[in-house]
């Protein structure tokens, strides 16, 4: 969403370049790199249509996904970071026609180097008080009911959210390195709507800082 976007446009002193569609894209530079910066949109689709154009018009390197997800471990609070180890859908069912089809995968893993340099800049950054790595589970859903939650953390997601397994899945098929960071706005409850609307900001700041740190990293 645009705001999730905000900060890094500006640091970045990245222009708008183009719109593919209703995609608002910019471009920048940080710390010497390149960055193609995209508003996706919500959901699923969007998601993976705007990956594909990165990385069939950019030639990307990596794609970092930032932004909002809902918890589902009892362990995470406000504001706390996932780093995804792997993402996957939760509203695929059953599991086995993506295994048994093309791609034949229905969990798409994180890059290994994003990950230790997101655990870096989670380290250095002064707005992240809590961080882990964790499976982070997607779906054409805002989760604000407990019942779904449960049902969501019994398939092993630790947060939830509605893009990231359609961004691994596209980079999966492209062999394209990614990254998706979550930072937990709401509790994926009956309060998600109240409690997402007061942390939206404060978590899209994270989300922010922790890419930067992580592009600083790359040298």
């Amino acid at each position: 969403m645009p705001v999730e976007l905000e900060g890094i446009i500006s640091d970045f002193g990245a222009e708008q370049i183009e719109e593919k569609g209703l995609y608002r894209l910019y471009k920048g530079r940080y710390c010497g790199h390149e960055a193609v910066i995209a508003c996706s949109g919500v959901g699923k689709v969007n998601a993976a249509a705007c990956t594909q154009i990165l990385i069939d018009r950019f030639k990307v390197d990596n794609v970092i996904n930032m932004g909002v997800a809902g918890a589902l471990e009892p362990t995470l609070h406000t504001l706390d970071v996932v780093i995804g180890s792997e993402v996957f859908y939760h509203d695929v069912s059953p599991v086995r026609v993506l295994e048994e089809r093309y791609p034949f995968a229905s969990v798409y893993k994180c890059d290994d180097i994003l990950m230790s340099l997101a655990e870096k800049a989670c380290a250095q950054c002064s707005e992240v008080t809590g961080w882990r790595r964790g499976r982070i589970a997607s779906g054409d859903c805002f989760v604000e009911d407990s019942k779904v939650k449960e049902d969501i953390l019994s398939k092993g997601g630790v947060c939830c959210e509605m893009e990231g397994a359609a961004i691994g899945h596209v980079c999966f098929m492209n062999g394209v390195p990614f990254l998706i960071l979550r930072s937990i706005s709401d509790f994926a409850d009956e309060q998600a709507n109240m409690t997402y609307d007061r942390f939206e900001k404060l978590a899209s700041l994270q989300s922010n800082r922790i890419v930067e740190g992580i592009i600083r990293a790359f040298g």
